[in-house]
């Protein structure tokens, strides 16, 4: 008989696995809620914690099970890759099931489409293996050492709850065998060691309401000495619970004898505290966690998916910009034509020149705005060349018109004859649209924005308060706004990507990114003055050129002829 076929059919292992196993009032849900951090941690769908006896395999604890192996939480040990860590006691990492030697033609691949496969070994302290913590994945997954640490050390808790556990069924038989009538009293000395090693809380409150233990997670969470606290009633000690939902939660579990739970915040901690009150026989065993960090982690996931949707419905609003531009420009070239076909035939005395004039002009107008949309709508490839900043935000003005409220003023000041900017002309005006649509946005009731172009000669280096700029020759934009201003510590954060400090749905966080990503592209630098109720000032860097900006093609002289015939398709 081989060896490891002793291993799951060994007495000694059965007999501590049925202890460890035998219902309680301690919420098996426990071991559900560490395979749901488990799979969070590892990224994976599913995982179990995994007992194997002689006949098969039973979940104490499982996430992402679905179906009939839900409901019945076991399989028989046909269906199980943990019996193969029990024989062995080490760690079984499958990086795809189905090309594994040892467990490729398990029924359960097809079945319930198990491909990646991390388990480790449920090992008491005596050396027996009860079962593991295992990590199961849809497709293949190379599992790092970082998987498996944190697989150990989740294991370690489940370790230390099995032997507790299997501890006070052994005081309980013990207690039995001298008196039927007599149950396991208190935890034993081994127990509270044990209770010791646990991340979460554990607190045991009698029936007058006193701590008549706590472990040192409790002691650490509370910040309270465990000298301090054991024999002390638990309101007078922590009067904060008062009138909380720990309370009412404690009181209720207290009445009708039966577990409960809840997740709480602590003001006076500004802390959220996961709760699980378990009636016992000398009053109460709570155990609770910190679950802030974990809050702050979802919370911040969702906000960041949300931004991400955000974005994708303005990357998808862009192009539809950019083809309609397309379809109205067509329409507007129409109007200009039969305009200029119809002033062909008068003169500046008929009735209805002006008329015509005013419309050709409007045509005009409405043609350079479907201009800026087509060129901020559609990709375009980054073409660098020397061009005037001025001449570039000035081209803005009639669009940034439309986007600012008449209770908000533009000041323009720019300086004459600035040097150039080597940089593709296109990002200029996305810089200088982002810059100035955030100062719109930060001045609610109104006010100035200031918008200057100045060069600036340094001849030694400038320091700011994010940023020291280099001595040399620059090209300074400044965006200046009298709205509501930046807190002090946001302002290091204002450049990460999908950071807003906008409303809820009214930003993506990508606009300072972009031009932060911008202007050091184009070897620049970029710096924030704010103040709190005083408005903001943004002055971006561009190194200056000596190099003209490229003049646009004249078209090329025609000579005049005699005769000819013009044909126009």
């Amino acid at each position: 008989m081989p060896e490891s076929f002793h291993v799951l059919h060994d007495p000694a292992r059965l007999r501590l696995l049925r202890d460890a196993s035998r219902p309680r009032s301690f919420p098996e849900s426990a071991y559900d809620s560490l395979t749901r951090v488990a799979a969070q941690a590892l990224d994976v769908p599913v995982v179990l914690v995994s007992l194997v006896d002689d006949r098969g395999q039973f979940f104490q604890g499982a996430t992402g099970l679905l179906g009939e192996i839900a409901v019945c939480r076991a399989t028989p040990l046909s269906h199980s890759f943990c019996k193969h860590v029990v024989m062995t006691g080490a760690v079984l990492s499958i990086e795809d099931a189905r090309a594994h030697p040892l467990v490729c033609t398990n029924p359960i691949i097809d079945e319930m489409g198990v491909v990646g496969y991390l388990g480790f070994p449920l090992t008491t302290s005596d050396g027996h293996t009860l079962g593991s913590l295992c990590a199961i994945t849809m497709s293949p997954r190379v599992w790092t050492p970082q998987d498996e640490a944190t697989l150990r050390d989740l294991a370690q808790m489940v370790i230390s709850d099995l032997e507790l556990r299997a501890e006070l069924s052994y005081r309980e038989d013990a207690a039995k065998a001298t008196d039927p009538s007599v149950l396991a009293e208190g935890l034993p000395a081994r127990g509270v060691d044990i209770l010791d090693h646990m991340l979460e809380g554990a607190v045991a409150l009698d029936r007058q309401w006193r701590i008549t233990l706590a472990n040192l997670a409790a002691a650490r969470l509370t910040r309270l000495s465990r000298s301090v606290a054991v024999g002390q009633d638990v309101w007078t000690l922590l009067p904060m619970l008062i009138g909380t939902p720990i309370e009412q939660l404690l009181r209720e579990a207290a009445a009708s004898r039966r577990p409960l739970e809840t997740e709480a915040y602590l003001p006076e901690q500004a802390r959220w505290f996961e709760i699980r009150a378990v009636p016992a026989r000398h009053g109460l065993a709570v155990y609770f966690a910190d679950t802030t960090e974990r809050r702050r982690a979802i919370e911040s996931l969702a906000l960041r998916e949300d931004q991400l949707r955000q974005a994708q419905k303005m990357e998808a609003i862009g192009t539809l910009a950019g083809g309609v531009a397309h379809d109205f420009n067509n329409l507007l070239t129409v109007m200009r034509a039969n305009c200029e076909l119809l002033m062909d035939d008068l003169t500046p005395t008929s009735p209805t020149y002006d008329e015509l004039s005013d419309i050709r002009t409007a045509v005009a107008r409405a043609a350079s705005l479907t201009q800026q949309l087509l060129a901020f709508g559609r990709k375009q490839a980054i073409r660098p060349r020397h061009v005037d900043i001025v001449t570039t935000v000035e081209s803005l003005t009639p669009m940034l018109r439309r986007l600012i409220p008449a209770n908000i003023a533009i000041d323009t000041r720019y300086e004459p004859a600035l040097p150039t900017v080597f940089i593709d002309p296109g990002q200029v005006e996305q810089v200088a649209i982002n810059l100035i649509v955030n100062a719109r946005d930060a001045m609610v009731d109104g006010g100035t924005i200031g918008v200057e172009c100045a060069v600036l000669e340094l001849s030694e280096p400038l320091a700011t308060a994010s940023v020291t700029v280099p001595e040399g020759r620059w090209v300074q934009l400044t965006v200046r706004d009298s709205g509501t201003g930046i807190p002090p510590e946001q302002i290091p954060r204002i450049f990460d990507p999908f950071f807003t400090t906008k409303d809820v749905g009214k930003g993506t966080g990508l606009g300072l990114s972009t031009v932060f990503g911008i202007v050091h592209k184009a070897g620049g630098m970029i710096t924030v003055d704010s103040r709190v109720g005083a408005g903001t000032r943004v002055r971006v860097f561009f190194p200056a050129s000596t190099e003209e900006p490229v003049a646009a093609m004249s078209p090329a002289p025609t000579t005049a002829a005699t005769s000819g015939t013009l044909l126009l398709v």
